[in-house]
């Protein structure tokens, strides 16, 4: 029961929140309970003092009325997709998604509104006619910034826009054969960088012992969290070595998008490298299913994709705050390893959309 402590500092927190992009307060209504009980009987309780906590869960918009609701024009640009929908099946992952958000909230971490609300619906769905399987996802879009390949970026400094995020990470899970090309350049930055930080750090903890503060100690905290994630995104072993041995996609180059991990492990979910078709806006962008993200979010594209949808985003910024924005996979689409022609996925998602009704007008699909 010791998380309802850390539930109420978190109330705490949230209920002092300035308005952030027409987002409104989390926390919007409070109750006080006055009890005829004394602190001391109540701290001998062992339960905290916050007694309950409700919270709304959304359940899935399952027809094609509430998608194109979020994304006007949708089924005039797919008419075939209408059907589908409304024949369709909403996904397990909802659930799972949900379920980890709810998980979240129950140790005590309140995400904001936007981050709690990302998703509208993930279904599974199949034409009639042709047979072709969706996975469909109805989201917002935030932005990735992930990936490296020296072939086409030799240097720390070609990366330091993605390096902006608070994120990033030299690899993503779709990734080829290292071959010839030059060596991946975080290969020796982490490794430099950790030095450096340990050097910094002994200087910190001398700081700190001299001077019974709080400023030195604190300082050395920073440091320490900055040396733990160093070494959690590029000094492991597993890492070093898939650095080593792959190029990866470029979160600045091409156009991706990131699903939760475990959902690549069901059945019915597309897998990496698949072919993906973004629709938002009145447009088609051709993109892959190229990374996989954390457990409690969807809705995440690389910064080629997301800035083709709004020209501010960026590793600190959002590309739709909206949940507008749906993405159609293709399970089993996967087009060889490495294959970076993006006359070809076009041409290849302009086929697939074929096998669902087709679109409207294929200028409409975007080319890159």
């Amino acid at each position: 029961m010791n998380n309802f402590r850390l539930l109420l500092a978190v109330f705490l927190v949230l209920g002092c929140l300035i308005e952030v992009e027409g987002e409104p307060e989390t926390v919007r209504e409070w109750k006080e309970a006055l009890v005829e009980k004394t602190a001391y009987e109540i701290r001998q309780g062992k339960n905290g003092y916050v007694v309950s906590v409700d919270f709304e869960r959304p359940r899935p918009a399952k027809t094609s009325a509430e998608l194109e609701q979020v994304n006007p024009g949708l089924f005039t640009l797919l008419p075939g997709l209408e059907g589908m929908v409304d024949g369709g099946e909403i996904s397990e992952c909802y659930d799972i998604l949900y379920d980890r958000k709810v998980r979240q909230l129950k140790g005590g971490y309140f995400p904001t509104d936007h981050n709690f609300l990302d998703c509208e619906t993930v279904m599974d769905l199949v034409h009639a006619e042709s047979g072709r399987r969706v996975f469909l996802l109805q989201a917002d879009m935030d932005v990735v910034t992930d990936g490296v390949d020296a072939a086409r970026a030799a240097k720390v400094e070609d990366y330091d826009f993605a390096r902006g995020s608070n994120s990033f990470l030299p690899i993503t899970k779709y990734g080829w054969y290292q071959g010839s090309a030059p060596p991946n350049p975080f290969i020796e930055y982490y490794p430099r960088a950790l030095k450096e930080l340990e050097e910094v750090r002994a200087d910190l903890l001398e700081r700190a012992e001299a001077d019974k503060g709080a400023i030195w100690r604190r300082m050395l905290e920073t440091c320490d969290e900055q040396i733990r994630i160093v070494k959690a995104r590029g000094k492991g072993s597993s890492i070093q070595t898939w650095m080593k041995s792959s190029r990866y996609l470029m979160a600045t180059e091409d156009p991706f998008v990131v699903l939760p991990m475990s959902w690549f492990k069901l059945a019915t979910t597309p897998g990496t490298g698949d072919l993906c078709a973004v629709i938002c806006g009145g447009k088609v962008y051709p993109a892959i299913l190229g990374d996989s993200g954390p457990e409690t979010k969807v809705g995440e594209a690389s910064l080629k994709l997301a800035q083709q949808l709004n020209s501010r985003a960026s590793g600190t910024t959002r590309a739709v705050s909206g949940v507008g924005v749906t993405y159609l996979f293709f399970p089993g689409t996967k087009l060889s390893s490495g294959n970076l022609d993006y006359a070809e996925w076009r041409e290849r998602t302009i086929e697939l959309l074929g096998e669902i009704g087709g679109v409207s007008s294929e200028d409409a699909v975007h080319a890159w």
